[in-house]
């Protein structure tokens, strides 16, 4: 309610007497305060409308009036609404000047008209405003759930929330990191504020968590009654936030035995991998995206962000966390792959994380499986993985034949160790984990070049390779990795 909307209602017979400007007169009330106090200030709220008919206010020296409506302008009241009649036959100039002077709107009651009509109509006014409140939100609570049936992810909620308040909003989960917002080029403070931020309203969204997400939103008109607009809305967006994990949840054992099943190549067949593959309900026609992220520590504040992110990117999503890492496989993109790569890649600069291009095949998938997992241990950072990945051919093709024949290779450079405390093996390591670097090998084994170049000879004397060839260091990569893959 506004101050010119007294005006307007014929019934109560106001007259305005300053010369009060538009704007003035819109300032929205907060509420009635009859008094009949000197100095009621202590007890006001902000832009309460004050009501008195001057009972003890006989004085007559405007230096009086002035300081009285000096007080109520600093609160400050949205206007005086003065009863004549009772205690004074007219208004007094006194009053009057004071109130033009610090811009207070003075509103005269005749005398026909009871103080008591305009508090009345005061309250019915306003509580009618408040019921119309209630049902606006749950008109865009109402729509919201239209959305979210349609499964439309959050921020679409956040734009149908946004044409109605026209202020922006953003979700932050328990950690207070940004998962969702709306405009995207506004820019929110990131961390957990266990005090009210100013010009921020922050409602909890019911989510069953201990530590729940919040739905903020910028209070650009503090006359707004944001808080009850905004409360049947906010319980549509947790269920909507929750609906991915509830999803994931009643997934999480199928995509852990899919997991298990792609890197278990000796124990797992294509064809248990292709069940495990349907039990998580994914369309075995469609391509397939794989992201891997590391969770631990620091890490676990991200689970929101990525969740929400690959449900913003993707149609089909079946996501779930366990050994502090987070796995998701993802179909359907809801735009280019280009575009979703840089949204999930761009959530924390610093985390290991690995994202998978589409794969058209079960077996390929398997091989983005064993690959990521093994990557995820060794980047620092978010990386779009490369198609191939050694390692995970090397899973792969790890049968018993191959591994015996990795044995036996390896044999002459074992048995020469054991004999004569050698250190072949160890060097041979060494020599392919520097990619074949001398110099960077002596560093790593703390010996002489001569050193070095001796023992190669050997190796390859005993070997019966060159390793100066790509194909002499590939094939002692792919028996050692075979070796440790039977050790561990």
């Amino acid at each position: 309610m506004r101050v010119v909307d007294l005006l307007l209602e014929n019934s109560l017979q106001l007259r305005l007497q300053t010369p009060s400007g538009e704007e003035r007169l819109a300032v929205e009330v907060s509420g009635c305060a009859p008094t009949e106090l000197m100095d009621p200030t202590p007890f006001l709220d902000p832009n309460s409308l004050l009501l008195t008919s001057g009972i003890g206010m006989n004085f007559i020296d405007e230096r009086t009036w002035d300081a009285f409506v000096e007080r109520l302008a600093a609160v400050p009241v949205s206007g005086v609404v003065f009863a004549t009649g009772l205690a004074h036959r007219t208004l007094p100039p006194g009053l009057v000047l004071a109130c033009a002077t610090h811009d207070v709107p003075l509103l005269e009651v005749p005398s026909v008209v009871p103080l008591l009509q305009v508090d009345r109509f005061v309250e019915s006014f306003m509580q009618a405003e408040r019921l119309d409140v209630v049902n606006q939100g749950w008109s865009l609570a109402d729509e919201c759930a239209r959305l979210a049936n349609q499964d439309a992810e959050v921020v679409t909620l956040l734009v149908a929330v946004f044409d109605v308040v026209q202020s922006p909003l953003a979700v932050y989960d328990g950690y207070g990191s940004v998962i969702a917002q709306y405009p995207a080029a506004v820019t929110w403070a990131s961390g957990i504020s266990k005090k009210p931020r100013v010009g921020v309203l922050s409602i909890p969204l019911p989510m069953g968590l201990n530590n729940p997400c919040h739905l903020a939103v910028r209070e650009t008109d503090a006359e707004k009654p944001l808080a009850s607009l905004l409360g049947p809305v906010a319980s549509i967006i947790a269920l909507q936030l929750n609906r991915s994990v509830m999803v994931d949840a009643s997934r999480h054992q199928e995509i852990k035995d899919l997991v298990t099943a792609c890197e278990s190549w000796e124990e797992s067949t294509h064809r248990d991998v292709r069940k495990a593959f349907q039990a998580v309900g994914l369309d075995h026609r469609a391509e397939t995206s794989l992201l891997v992220a590391d969770m631990s520590g620091e890490f676990a504040s991200t689970s929101w962000q990525l969740r929400v992110a690959l449900h913003e990117v993707f149609h089909t999503v079946r996501v779930t966390e366990f050994d502090e890492r987070l796995i998701a496989f993802a179909q359907m993109p809801r735009d280019d792959f280009d575009a979703a790569t840089e949204r999930l890649l761009g959530i924390q600069s610093r985390q290991p994380l690995v994202l998978k291009t589409p794969t058209p095949s079960l077996f390929e998938l398997r091989l983005s499986v064993v690959h990521s997992l093994q990557l995820l241990r060794q980047i620092s950072q978010p990386q779009l993985a490369p198609d191939l990945g050694l390692s995970a051919v090397v899973m792969a093709t790890a049968g018993r034949g191959a591994r015996e024949s990795a044995k036996k290779f390896l044999a002459p450079l074992l048995e020469h160790d054991t004999k004569r405390a050698g250190q072949l093996v160890e060097t041979l390591e060494a020599f392919l984990e520097h990619d074949a670097h001398p110099s960077k090998t002596c560093a790593a084994l703390f010996i002489h070049r001569n050193s070095l170049n001796y023992r190669l000879r050997k190796i390859e004397s005993l070997l019966r390779l060159d390793l100066n060839t790509v194909d002499g260091q590939a094939t002692c990569l792919f028996a050692l990795r075979l070796v440790r893959l039977v050790e561990n």
